[in-house]
Formats: structure tokens, C-alpha cells, sequence
């Protein structure tokens, strides 16, 4: 493929500007090779043209530059001065020339580049570090970055285009977006083991009815998901305490500071311990899907990809 750039040589017996204004690589890459051959024989057999067709671009090429490039002898080709100035910035320019496809190679096999995820609290907190590790083992060159937020600002992300990919729990609200579910989580409703709710042997959701309620912010998908749920069984709402994050109002129940629904997947130990009891609400039940959002119409890039099959794999092992 023929290239244009625009080199500027100096060397250290005075300034030799020579402006190639569009100097093309092809011209270069013959000079280069006799320069490192030292014969015209030899380098017209390594490029595969005649011996004649090489002599006629490389005088075109030093036409063109307004300088002498080699001094020709019986023994070979000899570089003058401005041909030895060419050649460091020759070789250093194909050694960028190697690097960038390479590069481009590794980014196009998702080994190299930048992979921005956005992810809503339980996911970002709960399912993806443990594949972020095993992401970072793979593939240490990818740059990562991990935005955790709630629903809204997570699909905001992905459509402003910060986010490569990203992940939510609660319904999407925004044109443009698709959406895959990836895993299912089940959120419960839980409090300390003193709640006085306990000592009943059998609960209904109307015995949750002015009992005070932990729930996430506004925007927050596991709110939705919950509010949308138990407004079919007209739930009086609630004294409520809202929390930014998952941690705090999980830990707030801990506590004993009232009930709070939380997905499974985020108190695994404090259920095993003891430190929080599920409400057995035999008559409501909420499973939610957990989804990865990306735009459309665009491809999943290569890094992007690799991201995404390790989480199916993590999905599938914990299954």
C-alpha cells in the first residue's frame, strides 16, 4: 500500500532540512534495503522486482529528496552522508511501522487496549471481581476501568459512550441499548434474627405493612424491581431509610434497623452466619434477570468479547 509522510533529517555536520512532502514509503523501503544489502543485485531479489526497475525508482527517489543517497562503486553501493542520515530515521520509522501492527494485532486478538465497564452496585460489588481477576491474568496488558452505580447512570454511561459494556439489575429505560440476561438473582426480604416478625409461624406480605423498610436510592434498579412487585398486592408504603450502596443498607439490617430486601447473591455469608434471616414469604417471590447492556447496531469489540466469554464461563461454573 502506498504511504505518505513528511520527514525532516538533521545531522550533527550541520542542518541537512529535507522536507519530503509526500515522500512514499515504497521509495523508502527500496532505499532501505540496499542500504542494508549494499548491492542492487541483492536487493532486487529480496523485494521480488528487476534489477533495472529498482535502479529507475531509486533515482526517481533521490530526484525527488534533491540528493545523492549512495555513491556507486564496483564493489557496491555506498551510502553518503544524507544516505546515512536517512537510514536512522528510515530505521527507526519501520521499527514504529512493526510496533503499530503488532499492537493493532494484539488489540484486534483483544490482547491489548482499554475496556471501560460501567456496572450497577450488586453486580459491580458482588459478580464481576472475581472475573476482573481472572480477566487481569489473561490479558495483563488491557487497561480496565470499573464505574459502579446504580441502574440509570450505568445505561447513561453505556449510551454516552463511556462505557464499553454494562451491567445492570433493574429494568432499561433507554432507546438505543441492548440488553442479554447473563445469570438470574433472587432478592429476599431479610432482617436481624430479633425482628419480632420471627416469632410468627406464618407470614404474609400484608404483615410487612407499616413495618420499616432499608431500600436503595431513587434510580436504583433492585428498588424498582421491588416496588413494581409489591405494588400489585397494594402494599401501603412504608417509614423507609434510603442508602446509596448495597453494603450500608445491608449493614443497617444487620443492625436490627428494620427490613430490608436484598439480592441473595450479595449476603451469602451473612445468611450462613446467622447475621440475617430470610422473611419466608411464601406468597412472593422475586427473581430478577442480570443483564449486560451494550448499543446497537455497534460490534463488541475483540476485548469486550473476551470480557464477556469469561463471564459466561464464571456464570456457568457457579451454576
Amino acid at each position: 500500500m502506498m504511504r505518505q509522510t513528511q520527514v525532516s533529517i538533521q545531522c550533527k555536520y550541520g542542518s541537512l532540512a529535507i522536507y519530503l512532502m509526500h515522500m512514499n514509503i515504497h521509495h523508502l523501503s527500496i532505499f532501505f534495503t540496499v542500504a542494508a544489502t549494499g548491492s542492487l543485485t541483492a536487493s532486487a531479489r529480496k523485494l521480488h522486482i528487476s534489477q533495472p526497475a529498482l535502479s529507475r525508482e531509486l533515482k526517481v527517489f533521490e530526484e525527488r529528496l534533491g540528493v545523492t543517497l549512495f555513491e556507486r562503486h564496483s564493489r557496491g553501493m555506498r551510502l553518503t552522508q544524507a544516505g546515512e542520515v536517512l537510514t536512522q530515521y528510515a530505521k527507526r520509522l519501520f521499527e514504529l511501522e512493526r510496533a503499530a501492527e503488532t499492537a493493532m494485532r494484539e488489540i484486534a486478538g483483544g490482547q491489548q487496549g482499554r475496556l471501560a465497564l460501567g456496572a450497577s452496585n450488586t453486580i459491580g460489588t458482588y459478580v464481576l471481581p472475581r472475573v476482573l481477576a481472572a480477566f487481569r491474568r489473561a490479558r495483563p496488558e488491557v487497561h480496565v476501568t470499573l464505574f459502579v452505580g446504580n441502574t440509570e447512570q450505568v445505561s447513561q454511561g453505556v449510551d454516552d459512550l463511556r462505557f464499553m459494556l454494562g451491567f445492570i439489575e433493574g429494568p432499561l429505560h433507554f432507546k438505543g441499548l441492548r440488553a442479554a440476561v447473563f445469570q438470574e438473582d433472587e432478592i429476599v426480604p431479610v432482617a436481624s434474627p430479633s425482628h419480632p416478625l420471627f416469632s410468627k409461624r406464618r407470614l404474609t406480605v400484608g404483615d410487612l405493612s407499616g413495618q420499616p423498610l432499608l431500600v436503595r436510592e431513587s434510580g436504583s434498579g433492585t428498588r424498582e424491581v421491588i416496588w413494581a412487585r409489591l405494588r400489585r398486592w397494594k402494599f401501603e408504603q412504608n417509614p423507609t431509610m434510603e442508602f446509596g450502596n448495597t453494603e450500608a443498607l445491608k449493614r443497617a439490617a444487620v443492625h436490627g434497623g428494620g427490613i430490608a430486601w436484598l439480592p441473595r447473591i450479595c449476603m451469602l455469608s451473612e445468611l450462613h452466619e446467622d447475621l440475617l434471616r430470610e422473611l419466608p414469604l411464601r406468597d412472593l417471590r422475586i427473581v430478577r434477570p442480570l443483564m449486560v447492556l451494550s448499543r446497537e447496531g455497534a460490534p463488541v469489540q475483540p476485548v469486550a468479547e473476551g470480557f464477556l466469554h469469561l463471564l459466561r464461563e464464571g456464570g456457568r461454573q457457579s451454576a
